[in-house]
């Protein structure tokens, strides 16, 4: 593997959990906000609620990039085969 296909696939690698990470932290906060609202429709309280949908954005473009980028490292890791010489002579041949 060449050193640039091993920086690549690991970049991309560390995107990809880095997503998971954005997304895992989306689904929190979604749940934060529900309960919150289901506190203020109780309690008719001023609660200052964050929209995770930049959370959700940022997740799946980093997630698409270290996609993109770990398949590209793993493509370009493989080695290329030397060419097949064929000999002059066949089978059956003088």
């Amino acid at each position: 593997m060449t050193i640039l296909a091993r920086l690549t696939a690991l970049i991309g690698i560390i995107l990809v959990v880095a997503a998971i990470v954005f997304l895992t932290k989306g689904v929190y906060d979604v749940q934060q906000q529900f309960n919150q609202l289901r506190i203020f429709a109780s309690s008719r309280g001023n609660e200052v609620l964050v929209n995770p949908i930049y959370t959700v954005i940022w997740a799946a473009g980093l997630a698409v990039l270290g996609g993109l980028l770990a398949g590209l490292g793993l493509g370009l890791s493989t080695r290329k085969r030397a060419p097949v010489l064929h000999s002059q002579n066949t089978p059956g041949q003088k």
